[in-house]
């Protein structure tokens, strides 16, 4: 899979499932981006109950969402979510599954489908970044996108000033 960015106009190779970090080192290296773990099994219930299986489900002739799109979904959710908040999630007219975040800073999407996904962060300061593949090759890079542009984490970091404690003073009268 590539990557086409503005930045640079190259395409870089990503990572294979293979040779990423054990999930724990996401989870536990900063637990303030990824989604909290009550917001687990809502994101996965509400993928549940976006696949609709009856065509039609809008009224404008949608394709319903394929068992394939939704397992696919329900996957790429397990992956990113340690690393991301939860997304809203709605489905597509196409038969897909979209996740989408947005705040102050930009927004991103991410399309699912039965065997191919399109993703996009766009930062409000910044080229957008456009990536494309196999579903099965969604991965915590594509939530680390989102989570580093879009939720960056506060610097702790400020002014820092000394603080002296006089010992043993006394007074006279």
């Amino acid at each position: 899979m590539s990557r086409y960015s503005p930045f640079t106009g190259a395409t870089v190779t990503l990572l294979t499932s293979e040779q990423q970090p054990p999930p724990y080192v996401y989870w536990m290296s900063n637990p303030c981006r990824g989604a909290m773990l009550a917001e687990y099994p809502v994101a996965f219930e509400t993928v549940e109950r976006m696949a609709f299986a009856n065509p039609n489900w809008d009224g404008f002739g949608a394709l319903p969402v394929s068992p394939e799109a939704k397992k696919n979904a329900l996957e790429a959710i397990r992956v990113i979510l340690p690393v991301v908040p939860t997304p809203e999630i709605n489905p597509n007219p196409n038969g897909t599954l979209s996740f989408e975040w947005g705040t102050h800073l930009g927004n991103a999407h991410l399309e699912i489908g039965q065997t191919r996904y399109s993703f996009y962060v766009n930062p409000r300061a910044g080229q957008p970044i456009f990536l494309e593949g196999e579903v099965e090759t969604v991965h915590r890079l594509h939530g680390s996108l989102v989570a580093s542009l879009l939720y960056p984490t506060s610097s702790t970091a400020g002014t820092m000033i000394p603080v002296r404690r006089a010992a043993d003073v006394r007074y006279s009268d």
